[in-house]
Parts: structure tokens; C-alpha cells; sequence
């Protein structure tokens, strides 16, 4: 599993999670991950720690085989967002990876212990 906090040019800071090791008769209208998948431990993970102030909603439009995608709200202060993040990774013993876009349109890669 790999998480990202990503500030796309038209929404708010994402949170992402991608290579979730979905079953491979995982569907986003029948969802088929058991309590155990990295999928499940990931939302547990953004709801349990998103009690600290931050809030965001689940981005079903993004929802695919293998990535899981939160979008923070509007008025959450990007130090919260960052904070939330990296406690997000932290509690899974992963490196949170951050891509913001660049004027070229290029993403620029930066990493948070």
C-alpha cells in the first residue's frame, strides 16, 4: 500500500491510498474486502484519527480496484490536513508520500517521515 496527500488544481487536498490488495473480485458497487484488508484498515485509519479536527468525505467518483481516495474539506487548515496525514501513515507504518502539480503541470514529489 502507498499514501499520498495530493493537491490537485481543481479540488481540495486529497488523500490516497493506491496498490491496496484488493481481491480480484473486488467491484465498487459490490465491495468484496474483508475487515483485515489493507482497504478497510486504511478507512478505519482516516475516520479514527480524523477525530483530531480534520474533516473530510470519501471521493466515490475516484473509488477503483486497488485505491481508496478522501478529499479534505475546503476550510480544513492545510497544517491539519498535513498532521492528519502523516498520523494516517504513521499508524500503518508507511511513508507518506506528497505530489502538489507545478505550473508546468509536472507533479513535484516530496516526502514526510
Amino acid at each position: 500500500m502507498i499514501i499520498k496527500l495530493f493537491q490537485p488544481t481543481t479540488r481540495n487536498w486529497l488523500l490516497i491510498a493506491e496498490k491496496l490488495n484488493d481481491p480480484n473480485t473486488w467491484d465498487r458497487f459490490v465491495p468484496t474486502h474483508g475487515p483485515d484488508s489493507e482497504r478497510s484498515r486504511f478507512d478505519k485509519s482516516v475516520m479514527a484519527i480524523a477525530t483530531n479536527g480534520a474533516k473530510l468525505k470519501s471521493c466515490k467518483e475516484l473509488l477503483k480496484h486497488g485505491t481508496r481516495v478522501f478529499e479534505y474539506d475546503w476550510n480544513t487548515d492545510e497544517d491539519l490536513i498535513l498532521g492528519h496525514a502523516m498520523a494516517v501513515a504513521d499508524s500503518l507504518g508507511l511513508e507518506l508520500l506528497m505530489d502538489a502539480p507545478t505550473p508546468s503541470g509536472s507533479a513535484d514529489r516530496v516526502y514526510a517521515a
